[in-house]
């Protein structure tokens, strides 16, 4: 199990969601390569970096991907975006308490849940909550491609940015304090069900196509 150190930012250093993967805020941030692939991957694959920091009580990321085709025909809070051109951040603040799945299509479309119970039933799962549209808009996201409603076939590079306040995850697990000191555990993924070559990417591998395994997570240790 690798360890992600999120470093923390002062006031006035906190990157907003303009700012870009190459922008000086984020040079303060530490760099996760998700060089792990399924198998059964198809085509020549991403290249996918993604990087976190905090400022205490929020979440601050970016993803940067340089891919070979981009789907973001999803626009529907809590559609399917993985079936786009996805990537994933997903975290779990306390042991065996539930863990949160953000999943961005490329234009900043996203789905979220909080799932208590990762085992796979026909209508999701044994016991999660999809975030309602009032909780959900306490998110922010800001995806490069706009919609884009068929796959566009060519090299390019888009980035994913976001937030998450504590707020959120407090919504189930209660307070959760000042983020520095604390150790998480998480994942970051990008996938593409439903591209011409789909594929699936980690920083943490799995041992079948599924990255609702919290077993995997690696760990998140707040500076």
């Amino acid at each position: 199990m690798d360890t992600y150190i999120v470093k923390r930012v002062a006031a006035d250093a906190i990157p907003a969601l303009s700012n870009t993967w190459n922008d000086p805020v984020w040079q303060q941030a530490n760099t996760a390569k998700l060089g792990w692939s399924w198998p059964g991957s198809e085509g020549a694959l991403p290249a996918v970096e993604a990087r976190v920091l905090h400022d205490g009580h929020t979440i601050y990321g970016i993803y940067r991907v340089q891919d070979h085709s981009v789907l973001a025909s999803v626009t529907k809070f809590n559609g399917m975006v993985c079936r786009d051109s996805c990537v994933e951040f997903f975290f779990r603040p306390r042991p065996g308490a539930g863990y949160l799945n953000l999943e961005m299509s490329a234009s900043g479309a996203f789905l979220c849940y909080f799932i208590r119970n990762h085992k796979r039933t026909e209508d999701g799962y044994e016991d999660f909550e999809e975030l309602t549209p009032e909780l959900g808009a306490k998110i922010a996201t800001m995806g490069t491609t706009g919609v884009v409603p068929v796959e566009d076939v060519r090299d390019q590079t888009w980035q994913m940015r976001f937030q998450i306040p504590c707020a959120v995850p407090e919504h189930y697990l209660g307070p959760l304090g000042d983020l520095s000191g604390q150790t998480w555990t998480g994942n970051f993924y990008k996938c593409g069900d439903k591209l011409k070559h789909p594929h699936w990417l980690a920083w943490q591998g799995v041992p079948e196509l599924n990255f609702h395994l919290p077993d995997s997570f690696g760990t998140f240790v707040f500076a």
